[in-house]
């Protein structure tokens, strides 16, 4: 682990197309509107991809085999925004900042080496039979959300390919940890399947709120990864209604890779 602060600088941008057609209408510019916003949100575990290189530089590669990050999301991000990542060494882990050009800290984190306290405290689905996307999603909301219940586990046969597609597409990250032999899965991508998970089952509009993210495994592509989890509580905050989704990612061969906990708004309060 370093004992140098790190920095890495990107300039924001959408990872997805700017329209009213895509699942989730708050990374749209006319859909962020509808909800007080002054443009489209970027994805909240897009912009946590954004500091990956820097948390890998400072943690070293083992983080990618059995760390933890921890980090709330502070201010929505917007396209053509300037962010500056900072990694300071704190004792045994490290802090991080993703600060904006104006000053305003975007996210907040900490992260770390080995196994996080939190570990033991992220539930486990019963049901882990992966089923299919169900042909027609129908609109979470508080009256129809499954708090305290298993979501449906999905099957995702994850190629190389498509791996290193998304480290270069979405993170802007290049590191020949997501390209070559044995490449790892982009830590971004691993964040995002809480969202897919319950987009497997549902259709919202959700803002990531924040994440607690432990890897027990290295995870590697070209295998058939399956995602499960359950809404394990929710709460209401600012007009927000939330989920607390809980979930595990294991192997083909049936190891546990990823614990995660995400907080995610799924029915937006108007502003």
């Amino acid at each position: 682990m370093t004992t140098a602060t790190v920095e890495r600088t990107i300039t924001a941008f959408l990872d997805g197309d700017d329209s009213l057609e895509i699942g989730n209408i708050i990374h749209s510019t006319e859909g962020a509107a509808r909800f007080g916003y002054t443009g489209p949100l970027v994805g909240g575990t897009t912009v946590y991809s954004w500091s990956v290189a820097a948390l890998v530089e400072a943690l070293g590669d083992a983080w990618l085999d059995e760390g933890w990050v921890e980090f709330q999301i502070r201010k929505p991000v917007y396209p053509d925004e300037v962010i500056t990542t900072r990694v300071t060494p704190n004792d045994n882990d490290v802090e991080f900042m993703m600060i904006k050009h104006s000053g305003d800290i975007a996210v907040r984190g900490t992260a770390g080496l080995g196994i996080a306290d939190f570990n033991t405290e992220i539930t486990s689905a019963t049901n882990r039979t992966p089923q299919p996307e169900r042909p027609e999603r129908p609109f979470i909301t508080r009256d129809v959300a499954p708090l305290g219940e298993d979501l449906p586990a999905m099957a995702i046969d994850l190629s190389a390919a498509e791996a290193a597609r998304y480290a270069e597409e979405k993170a802007s990250d290049f590191d020949p940890l997501w390209h070559e032999a044995n490449a790892h899965v982009h830590p971004g991508w691993i964040a995002q399947r809480a969202n897919a998970l319950l987009a497997h089952t549902w259709r919202y509009t959700a803002i990531h709120a924040s994440s607690q993210i432990q890897h027990l495994a290295p995870v590697h592509p070209d295998q058939q990864l399956l995602v499960s989890g359950r809404l394990e509580s929710g709460y209401q905050r600012k007009g927000h209604e939330y989920a607390v989704i809980d979930l595990t990612i294991t192997s083909e061969d049936g190891q546990e890779l990823v614990r995660m906990r995400q907080p995610t708004i799924y029915q937006v309060g108007e502003r």
